[in-house]
Formats: C-alpha cells, sequence, structure tokens
C-alpha cells in the first residue's frame, strides 16, 4: 500500500518519545498537557508501527536504507 519510508534507527526514536510522551500524558499535572502529550504518543506509535511518516513524503526524507538500495539498481 504505502512505501515505507521509516528507517530501524528513526523508529527506535520514536518508540522510546512514545513511552515518555505515554509517561508525560499518564502522570502530568495539566489536563491540556495530558491530552496533547496522549495524542502525539498515539501518533508516533503509529508512525513507528507501521514505518511510514506521511510528513516525510513532501520533503522525499527515506530513512529506510533498503528501500534506498533498490531505487538505485
Amino acid at each position: 500500500m504505502f512505501s515505507r519510508n521509516v528507517g530501524t534507527l528513526d523508529r527506535d526514536i520514536r518508540l522510546v518519545l512514545t513511552m515518555v510522551l505515554g509517561l508525560i500524558s499518564l502522570f502530568g499535572q495539566n489536563f491540556w498537557l495530558q491530552v496533547v502529550c496522549g495524542f502525539l504518543a498515539l501518533i508516533m506509535f503509529a508512525t513507528a508501527a507501521f514505518a511510514v511518516c506521511p510528513l516525510y513524503w513532501p520533503f522525499g526524507i527515506n530513512t529506510c536504507k533498503r528501500e534506498q538500495k533498490k531505487k538505485q539498481v
């Protein structure tokens, strides 16, 4: 369906950010901070799980090494 554009290191960073934002959303003191961090955590988790980042497409960014090698050959 969509071509992957998120590499392994990028996915790992997104998962760490998901954990940090998830903890802030669970234990934060401000309600709106909890809501925003929870929403961002869901987005980061989805992009890490599917290895697709829609914001990378307009800029032509691809951190997935395997996909870059296929295009060069």
